[in-house]
């Protein structure tokens, strides 16, 4: 099937959004070719206009699905610039594949891309089978006494029924992944839909901490979602973090008083809105949490939430949203919401029909038709970051006219890209 070479591309889209020809050959290593020389497959194609481009899995000669994940940790900076140790899940440097043992920290630097909260999306589809292998290579960034070090990992696939045998909660009745070691799951999709991943282990701090990703299953290579089409899809990963907990966690293993667990900043796929619109680590300037459409088009939002108490109240201006599934199932009748509450564990899929604003002299809202408007997290408690607002779960909607000219997005000289100048 020639994944190799969809593998190759994805990684490419992901990373700079640039021409192959333009990476290093050495960020691919023997997967590296000329970018003239590949040429996706139909399936490939399709592949990639499915998943966005995401990184996907290898194929096995079985015809398996074959996915490496690794645990480590790391530091996640935030649009104030502080710096927050965090540990989950990654993979090896532009794919999802085997790179052995890992051991030191030179080593993960080496061979693996560097941690993220939430973790890159897992990408499987209904009825073809997926290895999950999960490999503990420790703490790299902790305190050397704390006791945060050498703990084991396991992967819970949250909302798949599964056997208890890959289930992700230790010892039932398999043992936690401990350190430098591996476990396989071998998983079949049954149903599509919006799922996560996170680690079952002393759960309240493992996943606080930042060990969660999301987990797509699609029905089919084509953009349908429980039977509706869509022209885009966005997934929006919302959490909570305290610095404050994982700096304990880093330097002593332990969190002081978990019932005074307070989160200090509230996240759109491991960022933050600021004021400072330039800023490369804000929601608006990440291309999947900024939700770029145009008139005419149906979007697909799949929500998901994972943390200690925060419910989130996801309001967008100028749209509604047509609810049509709830935690990876289909809701027998859609309806309608302009606020969205979700909650821990929680997934919520969503469609937005973008109006056809060229046939209308006024949009029936703003009187301006295409343009910039926001999304934000009602419970105003998740709009302020260590105690800065508008630092928070906030996003926007860049809808474009069709009738305009698309202004490119290359960066103002001597400054970056600003969405809301263009």
């Amino acid at each position: 099937m020639g994944l190799k070479k969809l593998i190759s591309m994805s990684a490419i889209s992901l990373l700079i959004g640039a021409t192959a020809s333009a990476i290093p050959s050495r960020l691919f290593a023997e997967e590296a070719k000329p970018a003239e020389t590949w040429v996706l497959s139909q399936e490939e194609q399709e592949l990639a206009n499915v998943t966005n481009g995401d990184v996907l899995g290898d194929r096995g000669k079985d015809g398996v699905w074959e996915y490496h994940l690794y645990t480590t940790d790391g530091y996640l900076e935030m649009t104030n610039g502080e710096l927050v140790w965090v540990f989950g899940y990654t993979h090896a440097k532009g794919s999802f594949k085997n790179v052995g043992e890992v051991k030191t920290k030179e080593e993960v630097e080496r061979l693996l891309e560097p941690v993220k909260v939430p973790s890159d999306p897992v990408h499987l589809f209904v009825g073809e089978k997926a290895r999950i292998t999960l490999h503990n290579t420790g703490m790299h960034y902790a305190n050397e006494h704390s006791g945060v070090n050498h703990v084991a990992h396991t992967i819970h696939f949250h909302g798949l029924d599964l056997t208890p045998a890959v289930d992700g909660v230790p010892s039932l009745p398999v043992d936690p992944v401990l350190e430098h070691m591996s476990f396989t799951y071998v998983i079949t999709p049954q149903y599509e839909g919006s799922f996560m991943a996170h680690c079952h282990v002393d759960s309240f701090n493992h996943i606080l901490a930042g060990m969660y990703f999301p987990l797509i299953i699609h029905q089919d290579r084509t953009k349908t979602a429980y039977g509706y089409k869509y022209d885009r899809d966005y997934t929006l990963f919302v959490s909570e973090l305290s610095s404050t907990a994982n700096e304990q966690l880093q330097e002593s293993g332990v969190v002081h008083g978990l019932q005074d667990w307070k989160a200090d900043y509230f996240l759109i796929n491991g960022r933050t809105f600021t004021d400072n619109l330039f800023h490369p680590r804000s929601t608006i300037n990440d291309p999947r949490s900024r939700i770029v459409a145009y008139e005419d088009e149906t979007v697909l939002i799949r929500f998901m939430a994972i943390g200690a108490d925060h419910v989130f109240a996801f309001h967008p201006h100028g749209y509604h949203m047509e609810v049509i599934a709830l935690d990876g199932r289909k809701l027998k009748s859609s309806y309608e919401k302009d606020t969205l509450c979700i909650a821990s564990g929680e997934r919520i899929d969503v469609l937005v029909r973008i109006p056809h604003f060229a046939s209308q002299k006024k949009c029936l809202s703003c009187n301006l038709g295409a343009g910039i408007t926001i999304m934000h997290d009602h419970n105003l408690r998740g709009m302020v970051s260590t105690g800065k607002y508008p630092m928070g779960a906030l996003t926007i909607f860049d809808v474009k006219s069709r009738t305009k000219p698309e202004q490119a997005e290359t960066p103002v000289k001597g400054k970056p890209y600003n969405p809301l100048e263009h």
